[in-house]
């Protein structure tokens, strides 16, 4: 089940992010790249009051798996309810606040050209109804979740995130400019979360709208508050440095910033997806009792998905010049692809958190994750303001990546043997530093065959191939287990005509 749902949620990003990553050069083209920084803006600013969230999703997945495995209706449904009351109260409160900020930000934060402030000023405030879309959109979504039903949450996501681009580039196309392309996509978060409604109702929990117990209130918050924090940093990792290159450098500026953090985020995203769904497998194995079991899930999803990362994030550094070229222009060479490099390493620093504090909070030790990824958020905000300041959005990208490090090495230091149960060597050992130093040997061999080979598109793909069939080869017999490589082999001897 755990490989199932790994598989249907990492398709539930992957297919909209191929297509979000082929629209961006059709929306550069017709907003233009200080239109295109404005809408990356709006976004920014419509994340970053989710700041106000306290990540009760977090507590709701785990509180409304506990009761539908032992069959109370009831708190399941309170707990439902709590949490949809909660979600509506935060996106009324969010949305009147950036409809009312929308003149501050743009007439004071923001520089625009004079043509394009009006534009801007009304997109702004259209957004203030994203906000509060996003919130009831996002806060469904963990019914199908907690139910470990990752195929219907999957084909929701997957189908509104491809509708969601292809609407953007429907409306810049037809001449809408940014408007259009925020009410684009409102209207598409808008239907989202029609079909969610109906199937939340399609699994027949018998939810009917009930009064939250004050023991389910408790519980509830008790929890989200210590990952209030985790929540808070990882709103400051997604936008706070947008909103300072923005600020600093322009609109201008951002996209170029913007462009390069995309491709490498929705990359790393993916693979995030592939690890998430440990933490409900963690939660139901610590609810049982059962913690020993844990032992070797973790060693070995640590093992696979840290390759995994650091396989397509290398992919990304050798072939990541030539993809820009040809995805948004030669003028995003120069400036983007240093980015592109510094935030690769920095995502990559940062991933190596991520199953440790999944399964940190599935234990119940969400204060521990959350103060660690506060201080990384606060310090990642001062690190790139400063590399903002001195170096431009290559000063950004470096301020990020040294406090990715700092932070995520202490953190890693700290849980392992403490709150998580497995010691650091041997996480060392046979997690995720096996497959960091086989990555890195391989893609250190690889490095000298890009600047050897003619420049271009033959090139490249010459050594994204040696890259993909070196790294394939390696990971089979450096990483997979034995059991996993001879499954492999027999099926790849069964395919033989």
């Amino acid at each position: 089940m755990l490989l199932r749902n790994s598989l249907w949620n990492l398709s539930g990003s992957a297919v909209p992010m191929v297509v979000a990553l082929a629209t961006v050069p059709l929306l550069i083209g017709a907003l233009g790249v200080e239109g295109f920084g404005i809408v990356t803006m709006v976004s920014s600013v419509i994340g970053y009051f989710g700041v106000l969230d306290i990540n009760l999703t977090s507590g709701a997945i785990k509180y409304l798996a506990e009761h539908h495995a032992s069959g109370d209706r009831r708190r399941f449904a309170e707990t439902f309810w709590f949490g949809a009351m909660f979600y509506g109260a935060l996106g009324l409160l969010g949305a009147t606040g950036i409809y009312f900020a929308s003149d501050l930000l743009v007439g004071r934060f923001f520089e625009v050209s004079p043509e394009m402030r009006d534009a801007t000023h009304t997109a702004f405030q259209l957004g203030a109804l994203g906000f509060a879309l996003t919130q009831t959109q996002s806060y469904l979504l963990v019914v199908p979740q907690a139910l470990q039903r990752y195929d219907r949450s999957a084909q929701s996501e997957a189908f509104f995130g491809v509708v969601v681009n292809l609407a953007s580039v429907a409306a810049a196309l037809a001449g809408t400019g940014i408007v259009g392309v925020i009410i684009a996509r409102l209207s598409v978060s808008a239907a989202n979360i029609v079909y969610l409604v109906w199937m939340i109702h399609s699994f027949r929990l018998g939810m009917s709208p009930c009064k939250p117990g004050k023991d389910v209130r408790a519980a509830l918050t008790s929890f989200s508050a210590y990952a209030y924090l985790s929540k808070i940093a990882s709103t400051l990792h997604q936008h706070a440095d947008k909103l300072i290159v923005g600020a600093i450098a322009g609109p201008v500026a951002l996209t170029f910033y913007t462009v390069p953090v995309t491709l490498a985020g929705r990359i790393l995203g993916l693979t995030y997806r592939l690890s998430s769904v440990i933490y409900p497998r963690a939660s139901a194995l610590a609810g049982a009792g059962r913690i020993a079991e844990l032992h070797p899930v973790y060693l070995g999803v640590m093992r696979y998905v840290t390759y995994i990362n650091l396989a397509a994030l290398g992919i990304i550094v050798l072939a990541g010049d030539e993809f820009l070229r040809r995805w948004v222009g030669a003028e995003f060479v120069q400036q983007g692809y240093p980015v592109l490099v510094l935030m690769t390493l920095a995502l990559l620093a940062d991933s190596l958190t991520n199953i440790p504090s999944l399964v940190n909070d599935a234990l119940g030790h969400p204060r521990v994750t959350g103060r660690f990824a506060l201080a990384n958020g606060l310090g990642g905000v001062a690190m790139v303001y400063l590399g903002t300041s001195i170096g431009g959005i290559v000063g950004a990208a470096a301020g990020h990546l040294l406090s990715s490090l700092v932070l995520g090495v202490s953190f890693l230091l700290f849980v392992h043997g403490r709150t998580v149960p497995i010691a650091f060597g041997e996480t060392m050992r046979q997690g995720f530093g096996r497959s960091l130093w086989v990555g890195f040997l391989v893609i250190c061999v690889l490095l000298p065959v890009k600047w050897l080979v003619p420049a271009g598109l033959f090139g490249t793909v010459a050594v994204v191939s040696a890259a993909v069939l070196s790294l394939g080869l390696a990971g089979l017999f450096f990483i997979v287990g034995v059991d996993e490589r001879n499954a492999v082999m027999a099926m790849a001897r069964r395919l033989r005509p």
